[in-house]
């Protein structure tokens, strides 16, 4: 190989080194800073959480595990990924179970807050609604959160694990009833 060509290869292994520093860097600065996208829009640090939460939302905690849903009503105060504590109410009547399967009770344009969080495996909540589906990535360890308004048609909307997490992950469904 001639001293030209090795000359040309230093060259443009110096200017991709560069440029791999600045992409990193700046990637890392807007992360910090929370002008990231993944920031801004809540994947999964949460910031796409109305603060403060509108009225009458029902906050629930959905916990995934091998092979269940398992919706918990939220307590009095809970924290917001910013650090700020938001005081909600508690109701007790929006959780029920249907042939052992978990449906929530909602009115039709009801806001809601699902804290999704597992423990064990990676799942996926995926809920059909009559927009389009909604799908959001829920990583061991760390919550997630769903914010949305309840559809304004009366109907039953299902739920279920989009992510295989094992033999049983067919019966990963539940039920969002809104009357």
């Amino acid at each position: 190989m001639s001293e030209h060509k090795r000359d040309w290869e230093k060259i443009w292994f110096i200017v991709m080194l560069i440029l791999v520093a600045a992409f990193t860097g700046y990637s890392y600065f807007s992360v910090i800073n929370g002008s990231a996208a993944t920031y801004r829009y809540g994947l999964p640090l949460g910031s796409g959480v109305p603060k403060p939460l509108p009225n009458g939302t029902i906050v629930i905690y959905m916990l995934g595990v091998q092979w269940a849903w398992e919706p918990m009503n939220a307590t009095e105060i809970i924290y917001l990924p910013n650090g700020t504590m938001e005081n909600i109410s508690v109701t007790s009547t929006v959780i029920t179970y249907v042939n052992g399967f978990p449906a929530i009770k909602v009115e039709p344009g009801q806001p809601i807050l699902l804290i999704l969080y597992s423990n064990n495996v990676m799942h996926a909540f995926y809920l059909r609604l009559p927009h389009g589906p909604q799908n959001w990535n829920i990583v061991p360890g760390v919550n997630s959160y769903a914010f949305f308004y309840a559809p304004m048609t009366p109907g039953n909307y299902t739920f279920h694990c989009a992510e295989y997490c094992g033999i049983g992950h067919s019966y990963m469904y539940g039920y969002l009833w809104v009357m």
